[in-house]
């Protein structure tokens, strides 16, 4: 049987890369002078706003299976949590992971970060993000 909670702080761990990625890719706008390095910097930040997204949906789909299959396996990933105590300081660092980037963007001029306001403007993936991990109860 798969160790969903595994998976789980797996995604986890994605998501907190993706976040770095994210700011390193704001840095990098905003120490740029040149238009391009704008625009392809804009577009990884874009890319690693989808990509939250997507890492909250599977910690979301483990955290039902772990509820789903709960006592199925002899190995039960629920029973054997001591495994994965490092969750909870790690959630910790999320939420501010997540504040941070938000800060971030939230600070972007029309001229250095336009593409990705009129991104978040319309897809509120960080939100979004937000909001299914708070549901698979990690961002409480």
């Amino acid at each position: 049987m798969t160790d969903y909670a595994k998976r789980e702080m797996k995604a986890l761990d994605r998501i907190a890369k993706k976040i770095s990625d994210a700011e390193g890719h704001l840095t990098k706008i905003e120490d740029s002078i040149d238009d391009k390095k704008h625009r392809t910097a804009q577009h990884e930040t874009i890319k690693d706003i989808k990509s939250i997204l997507k890492h909250a949906r599977k910690v979301d789909k483990d955290e039902d299976k772990i509820e789903e299959f709960k006592g199925e396996c002899p190995k039960d990933s629920t029973e054997n949590h001591y495994v994965y105590e490092e969750e909870e300081p790690f959630i910790n660092d999320l939420k501010k992971d997540f504040a941070e980037l938000d800060d971030k963007l939230a600070k972007l001029n029309d001229f250095s970060g336009g593409d990705i306001d009129a991104f978040r403007t319309e897809h509120h993936y960080l939100e979004k993000a937000q909001d299914i991990l708070k549901k698979a109860g990690k961002l409480n």
